[in-house]
């Protein structure tokens, strides 16, 4: 105690003190403190045991030098060979486009080894590279990722052109119910509602004069008939949707070998989606910089009945049909042949009635 008389009357501010023995105080004071106490104590041996606040910290760092300059050195590397592509990557198919597309590229320097350009020059190449090869491209994208470009492209698709002949009649492409007959020029040899199969004609090129002999022209017209397709779809019982609730966060965050590592620490979202763009990246170690933008999201989960399964199904048979066959005027009728649980999601056998242009043109070939 006499000990303790004699800090409180030398003005040494204790924040804490702990009686461990008659021979033994833990105390806790200031840095300013210690410096008085272990030049004027002198009964005493003072021994610090821990260290707080910024003392700790320094500390830390110190005996973490090596470990914080090669960080610093690694993140001013980083952010040097981040300014730079290594790697320009076209995704597409056609080894031939991609190689004209490679050239008209590297008129603009967008190419390996180059700095990287901002968002304005990225925009002026693609409309250059579009406006000078209107008849090869329908569009371009030029998109950043890390220390690559990623390049997408639609090529322009040429026309197909219907053939043409000089002498020809409209057959049938497909077996089919006649439903209209468009006849521009040539002989109608098909009523409406009449079955009809593929290659019968419908318009001919070939008319007989009242002496028997054939005079031989170019038909023209347009065929609607009935066809019909068997499809076999399947659809989810279950059913589930997303939506924002406005609430939403950025952060930073170093991945390492794939995991991510917040630099600050956050309170996480039960749900939520998140848009991740890369600040820095290594090309030479597993280590990126990113910022995120994490958006909150509520999750309505519900079951279908097999009836409601079954009516979204056949709608999305009958959008898949359209899409794939732009033939297709419109969707006459949709039978279910065969209906099947199948655990989490239903099957349908569906026959499927359309109206359908099956115009297709034929040669014709007059007679030596």
């Amino acid at each position: 105690m006499n000990y303790v008389k004699w800090l409180i009357k030398n003005k040494i501010n204790l924040m804490n003190l702990q009686i461990i023995n008659s021979h033994e105080l833990r105390i806790i004071i200031a840095a300013s403190d210690y410096q008085r106490l272990k030049k004027y104590s002198k009964t005493y041996s003072v021994n610090i045991l821990k260290k707080y606040g910024h003392l700790r910290l320094l500390d830390f760092i110190k005996k973490n030098t090596i470990i914080f300059i090669s960080l610093i050195i690694a993140i001013i590397f980083l952010y040097f060979i981040s300014s730079y592509i290594f790697k320009v990557e076209i995704i597409y198919n056609d080894q031939e486009v991609v190689s004209i597309l490679k050239r008209e590229l590297a008129k603009y320097d967008i190419k390996p080894y180059q700095r990287k350009k901002n968002y304005n020059y990225l925009n002026y190449v693609k409309k250059q590279i579009l406006n000078n090869n209107k008849d090869r491209f329908e569009w371009l994208e030029i998109e950043e990722k890390g220390t690559k470009y990623i390049v997408k492209l639609v090529e322009r698709k040429k026309e197909i052109q219907s053939p043409s002949f000089e002498f020809q009649s409209i057959v049938a492409k497909k077996n089919a119910i006649i439903k209209t007959i468009i006849a521009y020029s040539g002989e109608k040899t098909t009523d409406v509602n009449q079955y009809v199969k593929k290659g019968d004609v419908i318009i001919s090129g070939i008319l007989t004069k009242p002496d028997g002999t054939n005079l031989y022209t170019k038909a023209s017209g347009q065929i609607l008939g009935e066809v019909w397709y068997k499809i076999a779809i399947e659809y989810p019982m279950y059913y589930q949707e997303e939506k924002l609730t406005g609430n939403n966060k950025t952060i930073l965050a170093v991945v390492f070998l794939n995991k991510e590592i917040p630099i600050l620490p956050y309170k996480k979202y039960k749900h939520f989606n998140k848009d991740t763009k890369i600040l820095l990246d290594s090309w030479m170690m597993p280590l990126k910089l990113v910022k995120e933008k994490i958006y909150e999201v509520t999750i309505n989960e519900n079951i279908y009945t097999t009836d409601t399964a079954s009516i979204k199904a056949i709608s999305l048979a009958k959008d898949k049909l359209k899409m794939n066959n732009k033939n297709i005027a419109e969707i006459n009728s949709v039978k279910i042949l065969s209906k099947q649980l199948m655990g989490s999601k239903i099957k349908l056998n569906l026959f499927v009635s359309v109206i359908e242009d099956i115009t297709e043109i034929k040669e014709e070939k007059p007679e030596e």
